[in-house]
């Protein structure tokens, strides 16, 4: 009975290793990335925080912009918005469109560019019913918290495909 078990254990783990599976890994940021500050977006914000963490993940230190050398992540822009998406007969919206539109860049501690102005916008489409309006407003917070962790790993990606840029 344990052969049995030691081979189904073998075999699951060949399976997954044949199908591409592999454990997620941290984003791997440039050197020059290993201390950044944030300039241009409330400090408090929930994106900057989740972001502060994402940075803590993968090895960099978030500081004070004035903390000395190191990498300056700029925000032009940090917005969430809905929007109606459709309206019934009724003349009341049916469906929403939840919108998260970030303008971002890289400069190190002499303003020389890391990463060129970068602008990504995720959208969430819901559907309101007026019956349910408690669980609306719950599902709006929770797809609104679920497009800031995609923001946050989608800046993440930018900023690690800046250290994979082939030099000009």
């Amino acid at each position: 009975m344990n052969h049995r078990r030691v081979a189904a254990l073998l075999l699951l783990i060949t399976l997954l290793s044949a199908c591409g599976f592999h454990l997620a890994k941290e984003a791997q940021l440039p050197a020059a990335m290993s201390r950044i500050a944030v300039q241009g977006a409330d400090p408090y914000s929930p994106l900057i925080v989740d972001l502060g963490k994402a940075l803590a993940r993968s090895g960099s230190e978030l500081v004070e912009a004035d903390a000395g050398p190191g990498a300056v992540l700029r925000f032009g822009a940090n917005s969430v918005r809905t929007d109606v998406l459709s309206v019934g007969g009724n003349a009341r919206a049916n469906e929403y469109t939840i919108r998260h539109h970030v303008e971002f860049d890289v400069v190190d501690a002499a303003g020389k560019p890391l990463l060129a102005a970068q602008t990504i916008e995720l959208s969430r489409d819901f559907t309101f019913d007026a019956n349910q309006a408690l669980g609306v407003a719950a599902e709006q917070e929770l797809l609104t918290d679920e497009l800031r962790r995609d923001m946050v790993q989608a800046i993440l990606r930018r900023l690690q495909a800046s250290n994979q840029a082939p030099a000009n």
